[in-house]
């Protein structure tokens, strides 16, 4: 009786944190968007609610605590202290934050919480939108409602599943039920009406006369040849080591950019900016140039939520088609990391790419090994995710410190190497696929006939949600016979075993060698 009664208390303390209730109600007056959230719940002992953060852009938005109250259900409550409302450096793309802290807030007391952001960024000239789930942080409240009022009523299209829906005056109203899913609610009614939205500051800047800067920048890519792909190739290489990054234009909407004139003169750019510059350029160089708006997400209706990758589609005089990620930092020219289906708005309907295969992601390692003597000669080829993993992992470094990162790479991946000396690619030269040359040194030479000693291998770290295809072969000379039973095949030489192995998994098992005599 007594162990069930301990367990039942464990039990109650390691409940975790419940919600009650959760709303959010959006209000558009002109081109000001008013959203006020409302969160209540119970403490858990994951003490979720002990600290409450919303992220805010002080250019663009404003944000105030209208209600933070705690106390005992039933009992007595109160407002927290001053002291415990700040507003501090943001995370994840958010400039500030407001932070709000509920002192001693124990198990099983409730929280209510109200704040009020106001937005004035210029997202909303053609109408409100937004995409809500009923869930706060990974829990479900017992009832969640989403309020829409004010100047967008007239102009709401939306898509709901699960959900009550009702309209009392100028309100419309969503109430969750426990199968509903995400809200989305967006003023555009077809997706041609959303790519004139996004396009339509970078429209006039293409169509007008573009600066002596870019006119120069594109003459530098004719160096790569007559074939107008290499030049558009070269044109990447060139804009990915001149323009640094950036998430958003301050102070303004997310489609908004600057001049081209201005982008080059700030050395950086948003991704719709880096677009813009690199269209401009393959049209200097006489292609047909378009932006295409790309997401990993279909929402089911057009909404400008999660339309924050733009691909180039070029058309060569030729005729010749491809599709190209200016923005895609130190990646081959010619690839586009899809680990899903990938959704690009083109001339005003809404397309697929499918996601990458395993061909698109191929890494070599092709060892020629002397284990009499042992020593290496280790040549690598990459293309798709793991040549834009061998670039980051490579760029910028000197020759000292590229052998102490491939140094490092080995001890981490279990099977350590002496590298004597590395040849790299360029990284920054995005036309070329990555390959990597290394000679050096694996283990101390055996006395006797026969030993047994670790295949050498890198680590690739293969994602989960993407397909990729790992090839390591090993060419042992001087090799009478060699037992491995890990490995998938094995073709003998005269003068030498290769073993070959597809697995993209690290073998733990040993190779055990024998010398000719």
């Amino acid at each position: 009786m007594i162990g069930l009664l301990l367990i039942g208390v464990l039990h109650v303390f390691a409940a975790p944190s419940t919600l009650s209730f959760y709303s959010v109600s959006i209000s558009l007056q002109q081109d000001t968007l008013h959203t006020t959230i409302e969160i209540r719940g119970i403490q858990g002992s994951d003490r979720l609610l002990s600290r409450i953060t919303r992220g805010f852009n002080p250019e663009t938005q404003s944000i105030s605590l209208e209600r933070a109250v705690f106390g005992f259900p039933g009992g007595d409550t109160g407002p927290i202290p001053p002291w415990s409302v700040d507003t501090l450096t943001g995370s994840g793309g958010w400039q500030l934050a407001l932070i709000t802290v509920f002192p001693a807030l124990r198990m099983g007391m409730m929280v209510d919480y109200r704040i009020l952001i106001s937005d004035w960024s210029g997202n909303w000239e053609r109408g409100a939108w937004a995409v809500l789930s009923p869930s706060v942080k990974g829990v479900r409240p017992d009832t969640s409602r989403f309020t829409f009022s004010g100047d967008m009523l007239n102009n709401l299209n939306w898509h709901a599943t699960g959900y009550d829906i009702i309209r009392i005056d100028e309100r419309l109203e969503f109430t969750a039920a426990d199968s509903s899913g995400v809200l989305v609610i967006s003023p555009f009614r077809t997706f041609g009406e959303l790519e004139d939205h996004i396009m339509e500051e970078i429209a006039v800047i293409l169509r007008s006369s573009y600066p002596p800067d870019l006119r120069e920048a594109a003459l530098q890519a004719t160096s790569a040849g007559a074939i107008q792909f290499a030049q558009a190739e070269r044109a990447r290489s060139l804009l990915c080591n001149s323009i640094n990054p950036t998430s958003t234009v301050n102070g303004r909407d997310l489609y908004a950019v600057h001049s081209l004139q201005e982008i080059l003169d700030l050395r950086q750019g948003t991704p719709l900016e880096t677009a813009l510059v690199y269209a401009a350029m393959c049209r200097e160089l006489g292609m047909e140039a378009d932006i295409i708006p790309a997401s990993s997400i279909d929402y089911g209706i057009p909404v400008p939520e999660g339309w924050n990758r733009f691909l180039v589609r070029l058309v060569s005089a030729d005729g010749d088609s491809c599709f190209m990620e200016p923005s895609a930092y130190l990646t081959s020219a010619s690839y586009i990391y899809r680990p899903d289906t990938l959704y690009i708005i083109e001339d005003g309907n809404i397309r697929t790419m499918p996601p990458n295969t395993s061909e698109e992601n191929r890494v070599l390692e092709d060892w020629k090994i002397n284990p009499y003597e042992g020593t290496f000669v280790l040549e690598i080829e990459c293309i798709g995710w793991y040549d834009m993993m061998l670039r980051r992992r490579f760029a910028g470094l000197s020759p000292e410190e590229l052998i102490l990162s491939l140094s490092e790479w080995s001890w981490l991946s279990g099977r350590t190497v002496i590298p004597d000396s590395l040849t790299v690619s360029d990284p920054f030269d995005l036309g070329t696929e990555m390959k990597l040359t290394v000679h050096g040194r694996l283990w101390i030479p055996q006395d006797n006939s026969s030993f047994a000693e670790y295949l050498p291998a890198f680590d690739w770290m293969k994602p989960e949600n993407i397909a990729v295809e790992v090839t390591r072969r090993w060419r042992l000379s001087g090799i009478e016979n060699i037992y491995c039973s890990g490995h998938q095949f094995m073709e003998v030489l005269d003068d030498a075993l290769i073993l070959s192995d597809t697995s993209s998994v690290m073998s733990p098992l040993p190779v055990l060698f024998g010398y000719f005599e």
